[in-house]
């Protein structure tokens, strides 16, 4: 069935709308180096500007739409009722997944129970029982270029097989904000893992 809200438009206008901010600035710099021949100059300074602002865009406006997907995928779900209060939105990513529009295969809400860890999505269910869980660490994603973000990759084996379960906040608004979020689900899987 196709997604009704993690989208490929949703994914695309994450990526636009930083962009957007970025080549305005960059285009202006690249032309006026080339009017100029000056390679030092103003030129450069707006290519500069760009970077920063394109930066900047891109924490603010990366996961634009997310509070609303958050509620539309809450209502599909039937959060209230049939999830645990103790479950966090993220982004979710299996190993073999490479998107080109996002580090997000998935996105829904990652569930505690006493016994296991579930991962609710638009389009997968995803559980690991906790006595399968041996690490919960931090892998790098293509936010971590950016200095925005990164996994939290929960690992160990189950039916004789290894897996990895990738996970981001969503929680916030910002790229910036989750990423400091994660410290605090990484200590909160660590001690669900260990109680």
């Amino acid at each position: 069935m196709a997604p009704t809200v993690w989208t490929p438009a949703r994914k695309w206008i994450g990526n636009l709308i930083p962009l957007l901010f970025w080549l305005i600035l960059a285009s202006l710099g690249v032309y006026k180096t080339v009017v100029s021949a000056q390679f030092i100059g103003p030129g450069l300074w707006y290519l500069c500007a760009a970077t920063a602002i394109g930066w900047i865009a891109t924490d603010l406006f990366g996961l634009y739409g997310n509070a609303r997907m958050k509620a539309q995928l809450g209502k599909l779900l039937n959060r209230e009722k049939l999830l645990p209060k103790e479950s966090v939105f993220v982004g979710f990513c299996s190993p073999k997944y490479s998107g080109m529009l996002d580090a997000h295969e998935d996105i829904g809400f990652l569930c505690f129970y006493k016994d296991k860890l579930t991962f609710v999505g638009e389009r997968r269910i995803v559980e690991v029982e906790r006595p399968t869980v041996k690490s919960i660490g931090f892998r790098p994603n293509v936010h971590t270029i950016l200095g925005l973000g990164r996994w939290i990759a929960i690992e160990g084996i189950q039916k004789g097989a290894p897996f990895r379960m990738m996970v981001e906040p969503r929680e916030r608004p910002t790229l910036l904000g989750n990423l400091l979020l994660s410290n605090k689900l990484k200590r909160e899987l660590g001690n669900w893992k260990n109680a």
